[in-house]
This record gives C-alpha cells, sequence and structure tokens, in this order.
C-alpha cells in the first residue's frame, strides 16, 4: 500500500473537508497519510475541525493565493489576479517549504486538493513523485461538461488557474454532482462528491423550517422584514456577525445563529430546505441529504455561478441571482421527488477514489495531458529562474 502527502487549499472549509473524507477513504484502503501542506492567506489560521482530525500526522502551513473581496462579499477579480505577481517571491518561498517537506516524508505519491504552491512545486524542481489532483474546477475542463454562456473572460482566469494548480498532475479527478463521461484524452476523471462519514451516517428528517447561511450579515433587516410577512415560515439562519457572537431571535419564527458546523449539519438534516451560496461541497451534502437548495452565488464568484447552473441541472434546486426567499418559497410549493440517481452516484465514491489511489502510485514515468499554454509555462518558469518544463 502507498504513503501519501495531501496537499490542500485552505480558504473555506471546502477543499479541507474533501481531504477529510479522502484520508477515511485511503486508510479503509490500507493507504496512509503521511503529511499535510495546507496553502492559506497571509496567515490564516487551518479551522480546528481539521486539525483535530489529522492529530499527530505531521502538517505544515504556507502562505498561497487566495480570492480577494476587497471590502465587502464580492469577489473582485482584479486584486485577485494582481496579489500573483505582487506576492509570487513569497509563493516561490512557500514552494520551497513544500519541497523540503517531500524530501522528509518521501511519499509514493501527492494528492493535491486545488491548491495552487503544489503546481509551482513541479515546476520548479521537476519532482517525480506521481500526483493526482482533484475538485469539482477540473470537471470543467472535460469536454463534455456544459458551462453558462456568461463572463467567458472570467472563465478562461479560472481554468488558467486550475492549469496552474494541475502542472505535474498525471491524473485529475472531477467532482460532480452527476455521473458523466471520462475525459481520457486529458486524463479527467469523473467521480462523485467526497462526502464525510458524519454526512453518510446521517438519517435525515423531513423538517418544516428553512435553513439559510446568511453570507453578510447586512442581509438581517431584509429578512426580518420577511419572516415578519411569513410567520408561518421558521427560519434558522447561520452568520458570521463583527457583535452578535450568541443566538439572536428577533421572532418567534426567525433565529440567527453564530457559525457552528456541527449545528449547522444537525439543523440541515431536519430542515425543509437549505438557501446558501453555491459552494460544491455544501450543495452536495445537502443533495445527499435530500434537501433542495436555493443556491446564490457569491457576487462575480465565477465558479459559484457555473456550479450554481450545474446544481440545478443535476437536481440539487434552483439557482438564484440574490437572496429572494420568495422565490424560495414558490419552488417548494411544487411536489419535488428525491433525486435518487444522485443517490447511487454517490455510493460510489469510495470504490472509485480507491481504485485512483491504487493506480497512482503505479504510476512512473507518464506525462500530464492537461494541456497547458508553452507561453505560460515560460512566463511562470522565467519568474521562478528555472528552465520550464515541457507542457503535454
Amino acid at each position: 500500500m502507498g504513503k501519501f502527502i495531501f496537499t490542500i487549499q485552505g480558504e473555506g472549509r471546502g477543499h479541507l473537508t474533501q481531504a477529510i473524507s479522502m484520508t477515511q477513504i485511503a486508510r479503509e484502503a490500507g493507504h496512509e497519510v503521511v503529511g499535510y501542506a495546507v496553502g492559506s492567506f497571509q496567515g490564516r489560521k487551518i479551522p480546528a475541525f481539521f486539525i483535530e482530525f489529522i492529530g499527530d500526522v505531521p502538517l505544515i502551513q504556507y502562505e498561497s493565493p487566495s480570492i480577494n473581496y476587497g471590502n465587502g462579499s464580492s469577489v473582485q477579480l482584479g486584486k485577485t489576479a494582481m496579489q500573483a505577481i505582487t506576492r509570487f517571491k513569497t509563493y516561490c518561498k512557500s514552494a520551497s517549504s513544500l519541497e523540503k517537506f517531500v524530501d522528509e516524508l518521501k511519499p509514493d505519491g501527492i494528492v493535491n486538493f486545488y491548491e495552487s504552491i503544489t503546481g509551482l512545486y513541479f515546476l520548479k524542481t521537476g519532482s517525480k513523485v506521481p500526483c493526482m489532483s482533484i475538485g469539482h474546477q477540473y470537471l470543467l475542463l472535460n469536454r463534455h461538461f456544459t458551462s453558462i454562456p456568461e463572463k467567458r473572460f472570467d472563465q478562461f482566469l479560472l481554468n488558467l488557474n486550475t492549469k496552474v494548480t494541475a502542472i505535474g498532475s498525471k491524473k485529475f479527478l472531477g467532482l460532480s454532482f452527476r455521473e458523466m463521461p471520462d475525459d481520457l484524452e486529458k486524463n479527467i476523471y469523473v467521480v462523485p462528491p467526497l462526502l464525510r462519514q458524519e454526512v453518510k451516517k446521517i438519517v435525515p428528517i423531513a423538517g418544516k423550517s428553512w435553513l439559510m447561511y446568511v453570507t453578510h450579515y447586512k442581509l438581517a433587516d431584509q429578512i426580518i422584514s420577511w419572516a415578519e410577512k411569513n410567520k408561518e415560515i421558521t427560519l434558522d439562519c447561520f452568520w458570521d456577525h463583527p457583535e452578535k457572537k450568541d443566538v439572536f431571535s428577533p421572532s418567534k419564527n426567525l433565529t440567527f445563529h453564530p457559525i457552528d458546523a456541527e449545528k449547522y449539519l444537525a439543523k440541515m438534516s431536519t430542515c425543509a430546505g437549505l438557501i446558501s451560496t453555491a459552494g460544491f461541497e455544501s450543495v452536495a451534502e445537502a443533495m445527499y441529504l435530500k434537501k433542495p437548495v436555493m443556491m446564490v452565488p457569491v457576487p462575480n464568484h465565477i465558479e459559484q455561478m457555473i456550479n450554481a447552473y450545474d446544481g440545478e441541472i443535476s437536481g440539487a434546486g434552483i439557482a438564484a441571482k440574490s437572496f429572494d426567499l420568495e422565490i424560495f418559497k414558490d419552488y417548494l410549493s411544487d411536489n419535488r421527488l428525491a433525486n435518487n440517481d444522485y443517490e447511487v452516484w454517490a455510493q460510489k465514491t469510495s470504490l472509485k477514489i480507491s481504485e485512483h489511489l491504487d493506480g497512482l502510485i503505479q504510476i512512473k514515468t507518464k506525462k500530464s495531458t492537461l494541456e497547458f499554454s508553452d507561453f505560460f509555462l515560460k512566463v511562470i518558469s522565467k519568474l521562478l529562474q528555472i528552465s520550464p518544463l515541457k507542457s503535454a
């Protein structure tokens, strides 16, 4: 069996929970995860739930690129792109830290959860350690995937970043809400979402209350006003308020809760439906628990816009451009059947992931087939002051 290092993008909880799920699958298959490398923005703390899970397994943290939201909740595309240039020397140091970590632990393979520094590490070192990249973003490069027609330039930048993370990888696992063909020309294999064992153990209940994740506390006035006019509906809202750190109930049918992952999951298991952003992991969990979702992408967040579209056509619920609760009320008024195809698909995760882990450590010299422009490789290599690797 093999020894693996997991490299993980530490922004949010999505990739971290995916790494937990894959660790559980890897251990069941007899493999060992010997180290974790987490990239985060300017020393952002790694969440406690992840630290508690990995225990005494070696862990390093370094700085890596992150989405810039400016002073609000909207993605600042220009600032996000600029940090890749202004902080490039810092990212090179991060790649050196990862190089030292890999040299010390000597893994049989690396599994990359959409972490950009991993791509720089392979470009810088020319390492021969077999690497596999996993994430919903790799599915977007599959020729069988249908994306939204809008914001083509934003999609280009997203896919460019995805290819940077993929430098050095020999295969790519695209997490998907539904089954679709693999793209064998690019070595992109379609796999079900990586759901935590804690989620799979839940027996959901068809409750009556709505669950809501509030992206910005300033939306509270709008929600309070709507709740006053719809007293027959009970709302549980989770938010990150700078001052209100305790449970706050402005009315009998409306309660605001501070962020609490376990409490949120418990509420999801008993709710009638979920109103949230369009993060892949949250939607995948709701689908598994058979909870319809109204998916509201973070403004200017192209990946979430695509997720919302993909989630809707996959039977997760309805995509919306704003937190207009009337949209969800109308949606729930229709009788909706459970997506049994998704349940069958989700049950295949462990088998498929185990097969890909086994296959990864058998790879020796096979080249990546994810196309990456020679121009961009030369530009990055010039910045690193090394000889560029040949593109696939």
